[in-house]
């Protein structure tokens, strides 16, 4: 739970509390007392998240051993000093109950705050994790085709090659380096693109209508890397290298406040007719789903040997 999302929930809660004793503070009965109990309750677990989450009290810092030895030495204690002063008014017994109140409170707190904990961490270990694999399946996956690629090229022409061999490096910075970061500022994505786009029209002899437009309001955007390259990839894949007449890759990214829009459209043989999704595709839709649930849109459509795919990050 975020800090904002917990101060409004508690202001909600001690708001509706509150009303609540307006209302009743005239009442005959036990319920103002509980309502203020609550009220406190609300308060003292609002404020111990808070110091948990901003580590203000480290969690696990005290040896659990002494921690437990205090409360199952106090509390019965506090118990005892509640059962003696029965019957009797004053400062000292309001002292020993609030001491009891806010033990037990902080216990149960702190036992409710761990097993979350434990479970947050869990799934963390587990995102992570499969956030590797996938990661190490895209990059033998990408320069398994790119270095096709260059072998081609050698034969054909020497000096292009060598060319290609800097971009190549470019490339190979960008995805042993930066692929293993959260995130990426988007500049860095889009000239990755661009060498990835020089390296693929340097292969091909055909001429190739090929438009990069690009529409950013913020080149300092967040993404997450190589987010993009397997939907360009496919366009070559499956567009320049099949189709013969009229080969053309039209991309568009656009970003501004509200999104990142980025979509390929290229036409393609219409005799080809394969259905198999590749192992790039399917890493791209299970990181998709890891790194951004719920707010990601991909689609594609074929219509007339054109082949279009949009991602949607919205943000």
């Amino acid at each position: 739970m975020t800090h904002k999302k917990l101060f409004k929930t508690s202001a909600i809660v001690s708001g509706i509390i509150l009303v609540l004793m307006l209302i009743l503070r005239n009442a005959q009965s036990e319920i103002f007392t509980v309502l203020s109990g609550s009220l406190g309750l609300v308060i003292f677990y609002t404020l111990l998240y808070y110091l948990f989450q901003t580590e203000k009290i480290k969690f696990g810092a005290t040896n659990p051993t002494l921690k437990y030895l205090f409360f199952g030495i106090s509390i019965p204690l506090l118990v005892y000093g509640v059962q003696v002063t029965t019957g009797t008014d004053g400062f000292f017994k309001n002292i020993i109950k609030i001491a009891l109140f806010i033990e037990i409170a902080y216990l149960i707190f702190y036992w409710v705050y761990k097993y979350r904990r434990g479970i947050q961490q869990l799934k963390s270990d587990k995102l992570e994790a499969e956030l590797m694999l996938l990661k190490n399946q895209i990059n033998p996956h990408f320069f398994f085709n790119t270095l096709n690629n260059l072998y081609s090229l050698i034969k054909k022409d020497a000096d292009a090659a060598q060319d290609y061999v800097l971009k190549l490096s470019d490339l190979m910075r960008f995805t042993i380096y930066d692929s293993g970061k959260e995130s990426v500022m988007l500049k860095d994505e889009v000239s990755y693109l661009i060498n990835f786009i020089d390296l693929q029209t340097a292969r091909y002899h055909k001429e190739i209508d090929l438009n990069f437009e690009k529409t950013i309001k913020n080149s300092d955007a967040s993404v997450a890397p190589l987010l993009f390259i397997n939907l360009l990839e496919n366009a070559f894949k499956h567009g320049v290298e099949k189709a013969t007449d009229n080969v053309f890759v039209h991309i568009k990214l656009i970003e501004d406040d509200a999104k990142i829009s980025f979509t390929v459209k290229n036409n393609y043989d219409a005799e080809d007719t394969s259905e198999n999704e590749g192992i790039g595709l399917k890493n791209l839709k299970d990181r998709l789903n890891l790194l951004y649930p719920n707010s990601h849109k991909l689609c594609n459509s074929m219509e007339e040997n054109i082949y279009t795919t949009t991602l949607e990050i919205i943000k």
